[in-house]
């Protein structure tokens, strides 16, 4: 005697050529389609994000240029801010301060970018595994089906 199982309905899904479908291929590979454009949609954002941490970093390495270059001079130099249009005069030690205050910004900027990226790439990892999932279970299914319609179309 055949066992029978009942399962819930499957939702219905528009397909590529705008019909809604409830037909399990069609949903699992709805759901596959989707997860990939999550995952695309990932990619960029990283690469932005990996675009902003080299602009930060080029900012670190000029500023750590400039310190060193700000503590090899001695109190009697003439060292001017720009502001706008205008050189304005500026003193050794403040410079120095100013430098250091935007180092310890670029350096906590940087920090925040890195821990960013590497909550994205985890949460890219956990995506890619969810697609794989989905797709072998695509594959499964696609499978299981051949074989029922060989099965039905071999036994008449």
């Amino acid at each position: 005697m055949a066992r029978v199982v009942i399962a819930p309905p499957l939702p219905l899904v528009r397909t590529k050529r705008g019909v809604m479908s409830n037909n399990p291929g069609t949903v699992m590979a709805s759901a596959v389609d989707a997860e990939v454009s999550k995952f695309r949609s990932l990619q960029e954002e990283m690469k932005k994000l990996q675009n902003d941490l080299s602009i930060v970093l080029k900012q670190e390495t000029e500023n750590e240029m400039v310190m060193i270059e700000l503590d090899i001079l001695n109190e009697p130099v003439g060292i001017f801010k720009l502001l706008g249009p205008v050189l304005i005069p500026q003193g050794l030690d403040e410079s120095r301060q100013t430098v250091r205050k935007r180092l310890e910004f670029i350096r906590n900027e940087k920090e925040r970018m890195q821990k960013k990226i590497a909550q994205k790439e985890h949460s890219g990892e956990e995506l890619a595994k969810k697609i794989g999932n989905l797709q072998a279970g695509l594959q499964r299914t696609t499978a299981e089906a051949m074989q029922a319609i060989a099965a039905e179309h071999g036994g008449q």
